[in-house]
């Protein structure tokens, strides 16, 4: 599996656990603001999922610029070169 489908995987269960989300509707294109309605206190949460699981830092300011799950995908693919 690609690290953009690992991050987009992650990320939903996340939304699952904070939001109590279908995770039926979650997938790259979910956006975090528009459709999760997510504070700060959100992005910290989803950024430390992807710090556990791949041993990264993500920087909360750059972490907040992505606004869908498959743009989050892509950051992290990138830090290995994906």
């Amino acid at each position: 599996m690609a690290i953009r489908d690992e991050v987009i995987e992650a990320l939903s269960k996340k939304a699952v656990a904070l939001f109590g989300v279908d995770p039926s509707t979650l997938n790259g294109d979910t956006r975090f603001a528009e459709d999760l309605h997510c504070k700060s206190v959100n992005y910290v949460q989803f950024g430390a999922v992807l710090e556990d699981m791949y041993d990264v830092e993500v920087p909360y300011m750059e972490f907040k610029k992505k606004k869908t799950f498959g743009e989050a995908g892509d950051y992290i693919g990138a830090m290995f070169g994906e």
